[in-house]
């Protein structure tokens, strides 16, 4: 049987245009609590430096970047390469259940 790799994801929105995070990946699964600090690592490592540059912080607002989706997914990827991909989309990550934020939505205790 071929091991299975995690990744945890962000998908971020800053007015309008999509980009999702991926950390590098992880290769047992992973319980809610490592899931919610890979994906804080996420965040400080690569989304934040990559807004960072794109953020206006005397015009923007923190209300113009949305966390569209937050969790860990498994992944046929194997390198040890972070991968950030612009212009993602949104819709594939609606309702997901892997998505810890879907989850708070739905009254579960993370």
């Amino acid at each position: 049987m071929p091991e299975i790799f995690h990744v945890a994801m962000l998908l971020m929105c800053f007015h309008g245009e999509c980009t999702q995070f991926e950390s590098a990946p992880y290769s047992k699964n992973i319980s809610v609590e490592q899931c919610q600090q890979m994906l804080k690592y996420t965040f400080q490592t690569q989304a934040g430096p990559y807004y960072d540059e794109l953020i206006d912080f005397d015009v923007d607002t923190p209300e113009d970047l949305k966390i569209v989706y937050a969790g860990c997914d498994a992944t046929q990827r194997t390198d040890n390469n972070w991968k950030i991909t612009p212009n993602a989309d949104p819709e594939v990550y609606r309702n997901d259940p892997n998505n810890l934020i879907w989850q708070q939505q739905q009254g579960q205790d993370l």
